[in-house]
Parts: structure tokens; sequence; C-alpha cells
């Protein structure tokens, strides 16, 4: 029998195995391209743009959003709202002082906000603040966080603060339709006995996180007003979040 040729095997070029790894990471990034949408920028409006002023701001949390729509942003802290994919969106940290200060007196709390100038219809929980010091947002990003320490819809004073997230690796969330929001928008906001507060959209502003004036934002007291929370500006890979805050402020409807 003729002797069986030996066959020899080719090392591997390193060369193409670095061409085949390059090519996968650019076709895997392209296809997340195709299938998210970045945040719509969001213009200052109104008389809101200058509301917020900058006392002495303090630390504001990194919680998470996207990269983009979908890309997880680690969510600084989330109440116990089931989720299966995690959401993105994020908030500062309340301060110490409305962070250990209960409520004042029991109240009816919100459990819907309607705005249906952009279409938007959200439940509502009763959040607090993490033990990091974040104030907790629902994990489910189609559900918003009251935040229960502060003013409640129909008190005579302070801030009444509602946020929640603008995406998750799944999809957009319930806030993303705020950047959608213009000057004199109704805001409903309806209450667990039953009742509604209506709200007037006054402005809005798009702030850095680094510059947004958490005692402002969290006050109680001085004239009423709400305020709805999100996130938008630029995915920061390196911080690992979005680099700015949506604030969207409304004032009663007498």
């Amino acid at each position: 029998m003729p002797a069986r040729t030996a066959l020899r095997r080719r090392p591997r070029s390193l060369v193409g195995v670095f061409l085949t790894v390059a090519c996968l990471v650019v076709v895997g990034w392209a296809v997340r391209g195709l299938l998210q949408d970045p945040v719509p920028p969001a213009p200052e409006f109104g008389s809101a743009a200058g509301s917020v002023e900058q006392p002495d701001p303090s630390p504001v949390g990194d919680d998470g959003s996207a990269e983009q729509p979908g890309r997880q942003d680690t969510a600084a802290s989330s109440s116990a709202q089931p989720s299966a994919a995690a959401p993105s969106g994020s908030l500062a940290q309340p301060g110490r002082s409305p962070a250990t200060l209960p409520r004042a007196e029991e109240r009816s709390e919100p459990v819907r906000l309607m705005l249906p100038a952009v279409g938007l219809e959200v439940a509502v929980d009763a959040v607090g603040v993490a033990p990091d010091g974040q104030m907790e947002i629902p994990e489910d990003p189609d559900r918003a966080g009251w935040y229960r320490h502060g003013p409640a819809p129909g008190d005579d004073a302070g801030s009444v603060v509602v946020a929640a997230h603008v995406d998750s690796s799944a999809g957009p969330g319930a806030f993303l339709a705020l950047t959608r929001v213009q000057e004199g928008d109704e805001v409903m906001v309806e209450l667990a006995d039953g009742t509604q507060q209506t709200f007037r959209v006054i402005g809005g502003e798009q702030v850095a996180k680094t510059d947004l004036a958490v005692d402002e934002l969290f006050r109680r007291e001085g004239d009423p007003v709400l305020r709805l929370v999100t996130c938008t500006g630029d995915w920061s890979p390196r911080l690992g979040h979005y680099t700015d805050n949506l604030v969207i402020s409304a004032v009663p409807v007498a």
C-alpha cells in the first residue's frame, strides 16, 4: 500500500484572527445602531429654564441609563417593581434633609400621571431613598416614582417630584415622551382617593447632572410646583450613564 501523506496544519495567521474579531465588533455595533434610536434633544423653553437655581449644588448621583436607548446604565436605585429589562434614566440625590424627614401628614398619594398632549399615561409608585442616597426609581420603565418624603400633589407649598426612566435595554421608557412636551400642556395627576390634580407646564430645561440644583428640586417650601424628571443628553461610556437630566416644571391650575 502506498504510504499516506501526512497532513500538516498551517499555523493560524494572527493578522487574520485580528481582522475577524474587528469585523465582528464593527458589525455588532452597526446592528445595535439600527435597532436603537438616541434620546431626542430636549430644548429649553418657558419660564422654568431659569427656575432651577443653583445655590449650592449637592453631589448628583450616577444611576443609569442606556448607552443609547437599551444600552444599560446601572440605575442608581430602583424600587421593588419587577422588570425583565434593565432600565435607564436617573435622578440626583434628594439631599440629606429631605431624605431623612418623614412626611408631615397623611395625604392621598398619586397613583397615575397623564399628559394627553404627548400621549403619556403612566402608573405612579411612592418611592423613597435607597441606601446609597439616591432617589428610588421603579425598575419597570413603564412606571414612574413619586418622592414620598416630599410634597404631594395638592399641597400648598413645595416641589412634587416624579421621576421615571427614559429607556431600558428593551426600548423606550415612559418618560421618553417628556422630550415632546411644550409650554401650556396640561398634566393630570390621579390620586388614590379618586380625586385629580391638574397642572400646566410652564417650562422645561436640560441640565447637566453635575449642575442640577438638588436643594431646589426637592424643596419643601415656596410656591407649589410639579417637577417631572428623567435622563437625557449624551451617553457617556466612561461614566456609564447619560450626561444630563430633563426637568419639566408645571404649576397647579386653579
